[in-house]
């Protein structure tokens, strides 16, 4: 039988990682279209587009605003995504207050390093996308590496703390509930 505390970390962990996949979910929803009615307005893609071209194309499209979104929510008043503010957690300083431009930043640069690392390696360092090369397979290797690395810290401090985190000197908590942010009142 699960105590309280167990069952508070575990569900903790699960937030925190369900808010991220609600963030790169809605992400998608929006940017994809967005970016398939560019191309359309551009005359469509090229008929064989090289792994730098599509590279390229997914920076543009995928990469900044998704960098932009997650940098302006975690700094914001609330501290939280969307996904984070759905599952009721959000992002604060170790030492409390919300976070400053070169934290979220840096926060942002770090958790997603694992995605840019499989988008450069994949695409970037393509040179024919039927044949894996050396490096590519190496960059991916490090991506996953990186991704799981963050996953088992996260677990580790039961969702509270991973890498970026670590390096940001940042934390996820849950967002107080109302009764909680309200001072008492009557007689003491």
């Amino acid at each position: 039988m699960l105590t309280k505390v167990a069952l508070f970390a575990q569900l903790s962990l699960i937030r925190r990682v369900t808010a991220f996949f609600v963030d790169i979910v809605l992400l998608f929803l929006v940017l994809a279209p967005i970016g398939f009615l560019v191309l359309t307005a551009l005359g469509g893609p090229p008929a064989s587009p090289s792994g730098p071209e599509v590279w390229l194309a997914i920076v543009l499209n995928f990469s900044v605003p998704t960098w932009t979104y997650f940098v302006w929510s975690d700094r914001s008043v609330c501290g939280a995504t969307l996904g984070k503010w759905l599952l009721g957690v959000r992002v604060v300083r170790v030492m409390g207050g919300r976070l400053g431009m070169a934290q979220a930043l840096t926060r942002t640069a770090v958790k997603l390093l694992p995605w840019e690392t499989a988008h450069l390696s994949a695409f970037a360092l393509s040179v024919d996308f039927t044949v894996l090369e050396l490096r590519q397979v190496i960059g991916l290797s490090i991506a996953n590496g990186l991704a799981v690395l963050y996953f088992v810290v996260a677990a580790w401090t039961r969702g509270r703390r991973s890498v970026h985190d670590y390096v940001a000197a940042t934390a996820v908590c849950p967002v107080p509930s109302v009764t909680e942010a309200l001072p008492p009142t009557g007689p003491a």
